[in-house]
């Protein structure tokens, strides 16, 4: 498998991501992290003590703050190491990931117009869709069945679940202004 070192705006584009609320703050609280004020943050801190991990409330502002300091998305040797963004683009027009879900996540919250990732450049002679492209369309085949429209009148509680593997525009909140440093 073969990847090529690009810039791309992660403004512009739309992923695929593989989170639940032990990945992230923002799925399991509401708010992205990036998004709070230090003093806000700094509270949140104080009272979740116990939480660790990717959904606490500092990881992905630490994770920021050490990757504007090594000024990781603008140089492309960083993508030279093991631990690269490395992504591949689905037929269905968004980007999943082999590696980088959260600096790419965290690319897109402070607005950067531009980074570097690797990207799969393999021709293949099928179509490839994200797995949450996947799972709509399965949904959609088994809603087409006529058991299944006639039990839907029934159904009571019809809250649809975000999916394990999700498209970032239908379930996080994007602002538009760019954040430079946080505490």
């Amino acid at each position: 498998m073969g990847y090529e070192k690009i810039k791309l705006d992660p403004t512009q584009c739309t992923f695929c991501f593989r989170m639940d609320e032990h990945d992230c703050y923002e799925l399991r609280k509401g708010i992205c992290s990036l998004y709070l004020s230090d003093e806000e943050a700094e509270s949140i801190n104080q009272q979740e003590k116990n939480q660790l991990g990717e959904s606490h409330v500092m990881y992905c502002r630490n994770l920021a703050n050490q990757l504007l300091n090594i000024n990781y998305f603008n140089k492309v040797s960083f993508q030279e190491d093991i631990y690269s963004i490395r992504m591949h683009e689905r037929d269905c027009g968004h980007y999943v990931f082999t590696d980088g879900q959260h600096r790419t996540c965290i690319a897109k919250h402070l607005n950067f117009k531009s980074m570097f990732v690797n990207l799969e450049n393999y021709p293949r002679d099928f179509s490839l869709f994200c797995e949450a492209c996947y799972e709509k369309w399965e949904e959609e085949k088994e809603n087409k069945k006529l058991i299944n429209k006639i039990l839907s009148v029934f159904k009571k509680n019809k809250t649809k679940q975000r999916p394990g593997e999700f498209i970032d525009n239908e379930h996080m909140k994007f602002k538009n202004e760019f954040i430079e440093k946080l505490k």
